[in-house]
């Protein structure tokens, strides 16, 4: 009987040992590997018994978190008076010119897909010069805007606005680069003068409020293309002098985002 024991256990002893002897163990080794916006994740499995290697490589495309953009810009260009003006506010062209700084925040509202849609806004502070031909010059008489004429010839008569404003435009950009964007803007006038130059003389500037309204609003549009500087147009359809006290002159202008 004990015989019978001894040989009973050394067969399970031989068995165990055999099974064990088959038996593998498995190593599985993940490593996550970020290319430009491509994760790659590749898992390696080896067995113990070094038969068996099994590589699995996994890619995924992450989309990168746009966040909000400082931008700085520059506008250059010409501006001009509209509406049913009286004699004497005629406009040299090319001496009328705008000139703004603008410092803006881009917001993103919808940055997936081929679209993107974002809000635009920030301070900035605009320069009107309104360049008067001959010898017309603006003055403030008895409550009363007056165009006199100078005695002498003029090298330059302008009136000249400054003023703060806080524009607000939605800009829709395409994967190709082209952008287009649209909005309004109001602000409040800093500073107004006029800038008289006689010829072979000094030039003279008297700052006065002229009549001007104190706060101005109108509509604006740009369109570019990515990398490339955009155009612009702005349109003030309010008056730029007070009711009663002025020509009822609406304002434009139009020119080049740097």
């Amino acid at each position: 009987m004990n015989a019978f024991k001894h040989l009973l256990a050394s067969a399970l002893l031989a068995t165990s040992a055999a099974s064990f002897a088959q038996t593998s163990v498995t190593i599985t080794t993940t490593e996550s590997t970020t290319v430009g916006s491509t994760v790659v994740d590749s898992t390696v499995s080896q067995s113990s018994d070094n038969t068996a290697t099994t590589v699995v490589i996994r890619k995924g495309t992450t989309r990168p978190i746009e966040r909000i953009v400082s931008d700085f810009g520059i506008y250059v260009g010409f501006n001009g008076l509209g509406g049913n003006l009286p004699a004497g506010y005629d406009l040299r062209p090319i001496g009328s010119r705008f000139v703004a700084v603008a410092w803006q925040k881009r917001i993103p509202l919808i940055t997936g897909g081929s679209t993107k849609l974002r809000l635009v806004t920030g301070p900035e502070v605009a320069w009107n010069n309104f360049m008067f031909e001959g010898r017309n010059v603006l003055t403030r008489q008895n409550g009363q805007l007056v165009i006199n004429q100078a005695d002498v010839d003029l090298r330059k008569t302008k009136l000249v606005t400054t003023q703060l404003n806080l524009p607000v435009m939605l800009s829709v950009s395409a994967r190709s680069g082209f952008s287009i964007s649209a909005g309004a803007y109001v602000g409040m006038r800093l500073d107004s003068y006029t800038k008289v130059k006689p010829e072979g003389g000094s030039a003279v500037r008297s700052h006065n409020s002229f009549n001007l309204n104190p706060v101005r609003w109108g509509f604006m549009t740009e369109i570019g293309f990515r990398g490339c500087g955009k155009l612009f147009g702005r349109y003030e359809p309010n008056s730029l002098f007070r009711t009663g006290e002025g020509p009822n002159a609406s304002v434009w202008s139009v020119g080049i985002k740097l």
